[in-house]
Parts: C-alpha cells; sequence; structure tokens
C-alpha cells in the first residue's frame, strides 16, 4: 500500500507572512511575528515534523550551533511543529536547545496559514519541513521546501548556510 502524504499549497517568497502569536518554549510566553520583526530585520521560521526525532532534532542542532551567525545578521531564528509545548520543553531541554524559541502550533493554524500542513492517512497531521525567511516588512524573502529539494540538506549545515547566504 502507497501512503500518499497531502501537503497544503505553501506561501511564496513575495507573499506577506500571515501574523501569529504561539507559545514558546522557556516559560510558555507567546511569542508574535510583529513582535520579532519590530526587534530584528530578519526571521527565519522553520517548521518541523516531530520533536525529537532525528531528522528535526539535527535541523534544530544545525539551527542552534548557528545563533551566533544569525544573531550578527540582526536575524531571531524560531521553530514550529505541531507538538503540545510540554513535549517542545522536553525537547528543548534533552537536546540542549537554548538559544532560540521553539513554538507551539498544537491546532495546526498557523502551519495551515503558511502552508506548511501536512496531512499524512493513517498517521495523522504534522508541520510540514519548510523555512522561510523574513524581512522587517513581513515579506517573505526566502522560501525553502525539503519535498520539491530547494531545501539543502538538514543533516549537514548546508540549508542553514543557504539561509545565512539569502540574508542581505
Amino acid at each position: 500500500m502507497i501512503i500518499q502524504a497531502s501537503p497544503a499549497k505553501a506561501l511564496d517568497v513575495g507573499a506577506k507572512a500571515p501574523e501569529f502569536a504561539l507559545p514558546g518554549t522557556g516559560g510558555g510566553a507567546t511569542v508574535e511575528l510583529s513582535n520579532i520583526l519590530q526587534e530584528n530585520d530578519f526571521a527565519v521560521v522553520y517548521f518541523f515534523n516531530q520533536a525529537g526525532s532525528p531528522g528535526c532534532t539535527i535541523e534544530s542542532q544545525r539551527f542552534e550551533a548557528a545563533i551566533p551567525a544569525f544573531k550578527a545578521k540582526n536575524t531571531r531564528v524560531v521553530g514550529i511543529s505541531m507538538d503540545t509545548l510540554e513535549k517542545q520543553d522536553e525537547f528543548c531541554t534533552g537536546k540542549g536547545l537554548k538559544s532560540f524559541t521553539i513554538l507551539s502550533d498544537n491546532d495546526g493554524s498557523v502551519s495551515a496559514a503558511y502552508g506548511a500542513d501536512l496531512k499524512i492517512p493513517l498517521l495523522g497531521r504534522f508541520s510540514d519541513r519548510q523555512t522561510f525567511l523574513i524581512k522587517k516588512d513581513g515579506t517573505i524573502v526566502g522560501h525553502w521546501l525539503e519535498r520539491d529539494q530547494s531545501m539543502a540538506s538538514v543533516k549537514t549545515t548546508a540549508h542553514v548556510d543557504q539561509i545565512l547566504a539569502a540574508i542581505a
């Protein structure tokens, strides 16, 4: 039997990034895109499937290691998945992720707004692995999708390097 995933239609470069307000790791404070952009020149918003899975762990660790480079470019990184905030907190504590915030999109509404809502029959609903680079005015200026191979490998530093190179 072939199980076919049905991803939503993703936003693309030039689109206005939808506002969000989600609870984040490290105390559950609400993080809003508008506040991120008010304080930074860029935001990197990356969606991932599931906290603790091997690929998502490596991807998050790659972002963690590159936080100084992002800060040097006045860019804030946030990760988003549909996991509960409790699971996100356990993930961050267990994997040593402390330099950026992971957000809980538990109802999937933000993932859906960005077109990063992935439904897999028999397995459920997840955030699709996608990364958005958003500039201060809220415009998406970079977009990478794993499923169309525009995203370099998250298992190496290649994807993080892609994003850093795209920040003007």
